[in-house]
């Protein structure tokens, strides 16, 4: 009987998993999170038919892209972003087994292309588990938001870079050898019955094809045949058309490096011709290095990233009214409360948040600065003269510094102008070195829309809600780039172009929120 029950088959690294894995995790498990967040999304939505085929139903069955872009999500929330370590976990990982719900687990092939196809639509997935975040957890707010920037680094080699100042510079020296070269070729022209060229400070491509087009027909009527090679003498004609021969492509070659950089750069890739290199706080060399990189935009509300992008300038001015558009064409509205640093504070962001019933929370340059005692008690800063009935500041000696003349405001594209005063007894003045060291007297500039403006944010800034919106902007801004780079150790791209690089960051974002979602649903529990 004994013989009976023996199992003569039995393996000892045999094991039997049940049907259904879900019963297999603990409530408290991040994967039931994650299921219960996205468990009525439709993913399909997000993937593009490119053609018919895409619904053939010949040959192996498909494997799911909604399912494998929940493994996706779920390993980008767990900090992983190499698709062949998502390959491995769903081989081997029972939670990944249930999220994609077959038994055949995708190639990281497979995964990449899922992660390419949603190349236009990440933003969509990003709107999408916001909005369940949002219903689910009622403190957030999207009106209020937290905006900061930081420069990471492009998956771009560090010596490839090219400079629109040395393309311009190169570009003029070719011009000139062009005009030198000028007298022969009219020589030439002339005799054969074309046009001159005249010097002038610019030649396009199309003028120097035209050249080499007429060269070649005056070649072919004189019967001359190009010869290349050691002992061979070249003929007049053939050596000037294979100077202006080079001097079009070096034109075309500039022009094409113009192209790329565009108007708003000075600098772009070889490598990945969209990054521009920037100066990065990480400096391992400690010498000022310059790397390729995309400046990375987030907006935080109540910790979760409600948009991010990516932006080529190196500064944060520029960022801020096209980040807050992008916003807008993510959510449909503007945030009541941008709160940003004083990296964003200028004239220009300002006007734009007040035409758009936006609040002023954003600190502007001098703002720590004039909170400071010594700035304050000097008598001599431009914020504490005083003015007279007729609209002219008074200076510490109680002299008039009257209006002198307007002028346009720099980097604003608006007609703003800029007020100038002027002190004109200022050369017997005993508090003169104190107060200027210009030799025309005290000179002051005043944009009176500009002082209305910063008086605004300190009013706003200085309220109990300012003061509570500052505290938590460099908390919850500052400490989501703290996780995105110590925790998830996510400090360079690995995809090229600013598409597959944002597309990138965004998955990262998505992860964040998801695992954010899940610290604070289980905080509230415990």
């Amino acid at each position: 009987m004994a013989n009976c029950l023996a199992q003569h088959h039995y393996i000892t690294t045999q094991i039997q998993l049940p049907l259904n894995l879900e019963v297999t995790f603990k409530l408290s498990d991040e994967v039931i999170t994650f299921h219960n967040l996205v468990k009525d999304v439709d993913f399909n939505q997000f993937f593009i038919k490119k053609n018919a085929y895409d619904t053939e139903t010949r040959g192996r069955k498909p494997k799911s892209r909604a399912n494998i872009l929940k493994a996706i999500l779920f390993a980008f929330s767990l900090g992983i972003k190499s698709t062949r370590e998502i390959e491995d976990l769903c081989k081997h990982d029972t939670r990944f087994m249930f999220l994609l719900d077959q038994i055949d687990p995708p190639s990281h092939t497979t995964i990449n292309q899922v992660i390419n196809s949603l190349i236009y639509n990440i933003d969509d997935v990003l709107i999408e588990i916001n909005q369940r975040i949002i219903n689910h957890d009622q403190e957030v707010n999207p009106n209020i938001v937290y905006i900061d920037g930081t420069k990471l680094e492009a998956n771009a080699n560090k010596y490839t870079f090219v400079w629109k100042k040395a393309i311009l510079k190169f570009k003029d020296k070719l011009i000139q050898k062009i005009i030198r070269y000028l007298p022969r070729l009219n020589e030439v022209l002339v005799n054969h019955n074309y046009l001159m060229i005249d010097a002038k400070d610019n030649y396009s491509t199309d003028e120097l094809l035209t050249i080499l087009i007429q060269l070649k027909q005056i070649i072919k009527q004189e019967g001359i045949s190009f010869v290349y090679g050691k002992g061979k003498r070249k003929e007049e004609l053939q050596r000037l058309f294979d100077v202006f021969e080079e001097y079009y492509q070096k034109m075309i070659e500039y022009k094409h490096h113009l192209e790329i950089i565009g108007e708003r750069r000075n600098s772009y890739s070889k490598t990945d011709k969209d990054a521009t290199f920037m100066r990065m706080k990480d400096d391992h060399m400690r010498n000022g290095q310059l790397k390729a990189g995309y400046n990375v935009q987030i907006a935080v509300a109540n910790e979760y990233i409600m948009a991010i992008e990516l932006y080529q300038d190196r500064n944060d001015f520029a960022t801020f009214i096209p980040f807050l558009k992008h916003y807008h064409q993510l959510y449909g509205f503007y945030p009541r409360f941008p709160v940003a640093d004083s990296g964003y504070g200028c004239f220009t962001n300002y006007k734009f948040c007040l035409e758009n019933n936006m609040e002023l929370y954003q600190k502007y340059t001098m703002y720590s600065k004039e909170k400071e005692p010594k700035y304050q008690k000097n008598p001599f800063n431009k914020i504490n003269f005083k003015k007279d009935e007729e609209g002219n500041y008074i200076c510490p000696n109680n002299k008039k510094l009257l209006f002198v003349f307007e002028k346009k405001m720099k980097h604003v594209l608006n007609n703003e102008q800029i007020k100038v005063y002027r002190c004109n007894e200022c050369s017997d003045c005993p508090l003169k070195e104190k107060c200027t060291q210009s030799k025309v007297g005290r000179t002051i500039q005043v944009s009176e829309e500009y002082e209305r403006q910063k008086q605004i944010v300190r009013d706003n800034l200085g309220s109990e809600m300012g003061i509570q919106l500052r505290v938590n902007r460099s908390i919850q801004v500052e400490g989501a780039f703290g996780v995105m780079k110590e925790n998830m150790g996510y400090r360079r791209f690995t995809r090229r172009t600013k598409a597959r690089a944002k597309l990138e960051a965004t998955l990262v974002a998505i992860g964040m929120n998801i695992s954010k979602f899940h610290n604070k649903l289980y905080r509230n529990v415990q």
